[in-house]
């Protein structure tokens, strides 16, 4: 009697592990490609969202900045020792893809403050420069800058003469978003250029400057 039991009861045991491996192996396939389905539209939305707004993004920004930079002027005859000096600057450009940006810098170091009442008082140093900024680690607001200009020398004391050249800048920073178009800026670079033959108040040649600078400014997105 129970031979016959085993004998009946091993065939219908082996006839449900059969069964539930086709139904797993069924379930496999069914849901296979509804999970490839489901992850490739969503990728295609994100991807789709993705580009909906960088293309919804502004392209133009302009810029103001203010800060200290640390001047130091040279020459063949002489060096000066590097002085504390107010600094200020402006920028205007466009984005150019997600990771790059491109545009124009005006800043100014002024080593004695300018008066309307006493013309033959005031020094100053500036440039202006075209700039390109890489953004490596753009949701982070890190940005990378490089720029070559022309650099300015203006000495209005009655010893003083002006003077000019060529001009290169680094640097960099970081945007701190504070609306939906507005950056706030701090950032740090190093400039340094020519500035002719001119100078204090002996004529001094391969008249030159170098600045570090530290700033913060505030940065406008707008157009498209």
């Amino acid at each position: 009697m129970l031979d016959a039991i085993c004998s009946v009861s091993m065939p219908a045991s082996i006839l449900r592990g059969s069964a539930r491996a086709l139904f797993a192996r069924a379930m496999r396939l069914l849901l296979c490609p509804v999970v490839a389905g489901v992850v490739s539209v969503c990728s295609v939305d994100a991807q789709t969202v993705s580009s909906e707004r960088s293309s919804a993004d502004p392209k133009w920004w302009v810029s103001a900045s203010l800060g200290e930079g640390q001047l130091k002027l040279e020459s063949d005859q002489q060096r000066w020792e590097r002085v504390p000096t107010f600094s200020i600057g402006f920028g205007l450009g466009r984005q150019i893809g997600p990771w790059a940006r491109a545009g124009m810098e005006v800043d100014g170091w002024l080593l004695q403050a300018f008066d309307l009442n006493n013309p033959g008082v005031g020094e100053s140093v500036g440039h202006v420069m075209a700039i390109g900024d890489a953004l490596p680690l753009r949701r982070h607001g890190l940005f990378v800058r490089g720029g070559f200009g022309w650099s300015s020398y203006t000495n209005v004391r009655p010893a003083g003469s002006n003077g000019g050249g060529l001009a290169w800048m680094a640097g960099g920073g970081y945007e701190v978003p504070v609306s939906g178009s507005i950056r706030l800026v701090p950032s740090m670079g190093y400039s340094a250029g020519h500035l002719g033959n001119g100078g204090t108040p002996t004529p001094q040649t391969h008249f030159g400057y170098s600045v570090i600078e530290f700033k913060v400014g505030v940065l406008y997105r707008f157009g498209s």
